[in-house]
């Protein structure tokens, strides 16, 4: 019950919008004015009704400023209470001494006391960010308690204070003096311990925050990261891709596949930014009974490149690609292999590259690319699916190629067959003729045998 009466006056005037250091504040200026009233108040109305009945109105004074800073901060001024507790039980407690003073006597040590407990209150109530109404707490405070001697003067009254000088009172109000200083010097302890505890807090969360920001950071880094490559691979992916259609759209509109071949392959070679280029083409050769690989197109190789335009399968760099039936890619060429001739001049080549151009798993044909320049992953992945179209055509091609030789070949032998047909018709038709005049000799002989037999003369 005493703690369900205690926390309301303790927690008086903490609104949820205050920051944590003025709440914590307001706290404490409830329980200083609460450990005022307790301690020093109620026990000096008592001894001022017993000893000093004049001077009964001050301790009762001092109760009710302290009730009324709790209801000033339960009211929300925060400020104007914490100001008050922090100077006017100081106050009333030095004009409390000078009233039992004569005039010219040393000021009563244990109220002195009492009063110098006061003075740290300011401590307590005033945060060191409140640099202002501290040192005005402060001057204020130190001003009352030096200038005794001349609130001696403005405060007299006849009472005997012997009992606060000699007595069993003076060791009982030196007794609260202690109880009250040691509390302010407790709670200034404790202040120090919860800020102590709260910038350990604040210290380990900062590096919490700190490990989650440099987390974070990373993490974003990472996502950073991911995101540039994967932008990365959708440009090389959207460059592969526009590089095909072209060669799609070469391979579909051109008639003429010598043409087309030429067209093709310039387009892969400066889409790649190379020098120079040949495109094979598988054939039979003409025994039927082995394939040759044979240039169809090039691009800026030197004349003497080509005086070889026909490889057998296993033979050189294209014929070995065409065995694996994977390509082949160089970085350190032979000099006499290939030359990149210029406006400057002749060089080796930095790269090349023989790729097969496949189909179905069927090699269809080759195309060698050299360069200046090392070629990435996914140009060499362009190449390879720049060439399924390639093959794809080729195959079409010599498709329709075998079908228009098969058609000629069927039209002419048709042809054949119908002059066949004729001269085997005129042939029958002189048969017919022939027939027919040897059966009209065969009746004529026949007449001629019956009228001998007849006896009838034969007209000549």
């Amino acid at each position: 019950m005493f703690t369900s009466v205690l926390t309301p006056l303790v927690n008086a005037g903490l609104q949820g919008d205050l920051p944590d250091q003025l709440r914590r504040r307001v706290k404490l200026t409830n329980v200083v004015a609460l450990l005022i009233m307790a301690i020093i108040g109620v026990p000096f109305c008592i001894i001022s009704a017993v000893y000093f009945p004049q001077l009964t109105f001050l301790p009762l004074l001092g109760v009710v400023i302290c009730i009324g800073v709790i209801a000033t901060n339960y009211l929300g001024g925060i400020y104007y209470s914490r100001l008050v507790i922090a100077l006017l039980p100081l106050s009333l407690g030095a004009v409390y001494n000078a009233y039992l003073c004569q005039l010219g006597e040393e000021p009563i040590a244990s109220l002195y006391l009492i009063q110098l407990s006061f003075s740290l209150i300011p401590f307590i109530l005033f945060d060191l960010e409140e640099r202002g109404m501290l040192l005005s707490a402060l001057i204020i405070s130190s001003a009352v308690i030096v200038g005794f001697p001349v609130m001696n003067g403005w405060f007299e009254m006849e009472i005997d204070a012997t009992v606060l000088r000699e007595g069993w009172l003076k060791t009982a109000t030196i007794f609260l003096a202690v109880v009250i200083g040691f509390s302010c010097v407790l709670v200034l302890a404790l202040l120090n311990k919860q800020s102590e505890t709260e910038s350990k807090k604040l210290l380990r969360e900062s590096m919490v925050q700190r490990d989650n920001l440099q987390k974070t950071a990373v993490e974003r880094e990472e996502d950073l990261r991911l995101l540039q490559e994967a932008q990365s691979k959708e440009q090389r992916r959207n460059w592969a891709t526009e590089g095909v259609t072209r060669i799609a759209e070469l391979l579909r509109t051109g008639n003429d596949a010598s043409e087309v071949y030429d067209r093709v392959l310039a387009q892969l070679i400066t889409y790649l930014n190379a020098n120079q280029g040949g495109l094979y083409v598988v054939h039979e050769a003409e025994d039927s009974a082995r394939k040759v690989i044979r240039l169809t197109a090039c691009y800026a190789y030197a004349r003497k490149k080509y005086l070889v335009q026909e490889y057998e399968i296993g033979q050189g760099l294209l014929g070995q690609s065409y065995l694996e039936s994977d390509y082949l890619y160089l970085t350190d060429l032979p000099a006499e292999y290939v030359r990149i001739t210029s406006g400057l001049g002749e060089a080796t080549p930095t790269a090349l590259l023989v790729m097969p151009l496949k189909v179905n798993e069927a090699v269809e044909g080759l195309v060698e690319i050299a360069l200046f320049h090392q070629l990435k992953e996914h140009e060499i992945h362009f190449v390879a699916k720049a060439g399924e179209s390639i093959a794809s055509y080729i195959q079409t091609n010599r498709i329709n190629e075998r079908t228009a030789r098969l058609l000629a070949e069927t039209t002419q032998n048709a042809e054949a067959l119908r002059a066949q047909e004729e001269e085997l018709r005129q042939n029958l038709e002189e048969l017919a003729a022939t027939q027919e005049a040897m059966h009209r000799k065969e009746q004529e002989y026949l007449r001629r045998i019956e009228a001998l037999q007849a006896g009838i003369p034969l007209a000549e």
